[in-house]
């Protein structure tokens, strides 16, 4: 026998109550769904941390973090730095992002003023602009090509303090993608039905940031300014700055009168209760995120042959 179907039992596919991920941009209408697309993506995510997590892709994680990577060839060819160093301190600069699962916890664990993730989001981006600020000193007080007049052991110092303020500046980059990361992937279990599209806009304008930073890198490093790209670098890393401040982070206040929070002294609290609860992961990550940036700060400036008996050390524990 065969079996009828009712047709008024199969949901339509352009009914509206149906739950669907944001449609992406085509090429036959590319006005029409690219503004489709922007507007659903909006109404998972809410406009002010899209705005945010733009600005911080375009001129962090694509801009600032992408200028000093581009920027470390260049200027320590500039200066005279060998390749093994220079790979050592290409290590030292990319620790911060090995951090980021330590970073999450810690947002996590101790909201601050009771926000998990804007005044850590706030220390960053004061860790980006002083290492910025310090790089300007450098090159507007004269002491780089001080440095340089003054033979190789001034310019080896000299590159140990720059390296410092990139990792700086990498640092803001990598806690200000975990905080987002945090942020959308919750946002995302709340509306599974958004799919990957959150994703896609992250990289487009960290992509974007990308190119308009690495056409620039090249000419101004060739001509020896220097300074002008730390001036860029410095605008960048402030861009996130005021959304960051007024809350474009969607989150709710904890407060110590939650169950398991614990107050650890002024304007810091302890969730106590989450950390009973995931203990050993916590500890796990916890270490592994602090050995990345002390292993490379050890083979950096201490001794390549104790960090690498700290790296055995790690690997047994």
């Amino acid at each position: 026998a065969v079996t009828e179907i009712n047709p008024q039992k199969i949901p339509a596919d352009n009914n509206a109550d149906t739950p669907h991920a944001p449609h992406p941009p085509t090429w036959r209408h590319p006005i029409s769904s690219t503004r489709t697309y922007f507007s659903e993506l909006s109404s998972f995510f809410g406009w002010k941390f899209l705005s945010w997590l733009a600005i911080e892709q375009c001129c962090i994680s694509g801009g600032a973090f992408a200028l000093v990577m581009a920027l470390g060839l260049p200027l320590f060819k500039e200066l005279g730095i060998g390749a093994s160093r220079q790979q050592l301190y290409m290590s030292m600069m990319m620790s911060p992002w090995a951090m980021k699962p330590f970073i999450g916890v810690a947002s996590d664990l101790f909201p601050i003023m009771g926000y998990n993730k804007r005044y850590y989001a706030l220390y960053s981006i004061l860790v980006g602009l002083i290492g910025c600020s310090v790089l300007l000193a450098l090159y507007h007080s004269g002491a780089a090509q001080n440095a340089v007049d003054q033979g190789q052991t001034a310019v080896q110092r000299l590159a140990d303090i720059i390296v410092i303020c990139f990792t700086f500046v990498s640092y803001e980059a990598a806690t200000l993608d975990i905080l987002g990361e945090g942020k959308y992937s919750e946002l995302m279990r709340l509306h599974p039905e958004s799919g990957s599209s959150i994703i896609s806009f992250k990289f487009g304008w960290a992509l974007l940031g990308s190119i308009v930073i690495q056409s620039l890198v090249g000419p101004l490093s060739d001509a020896g300014y220097f300074h002008i790209l730390f001036w860029i670098a410095l605008a960048l890393s402030l861009t996130p700055f005021y959304p960051t401040l007024v809350g474009w982070i969607p989150e709710r206040i904890r407060t110590v009168e939650e169950s398991g929070m614990v107050k650890l002294c002024r304007g810091c609290l302890f969730d106590k209760g989450s950390f009973q609860e995931k203990k050993t992961p916590f500890i796990v990550i916890t270490l592994c995120g602090l050995s990345a940036p002390l292993l490379a700060a050890i083979t950096t400036y201490a001794d390549l042959v104790i960090g690498l008996v700290f790296s055995a050390v790690l690997i047994i524990a």
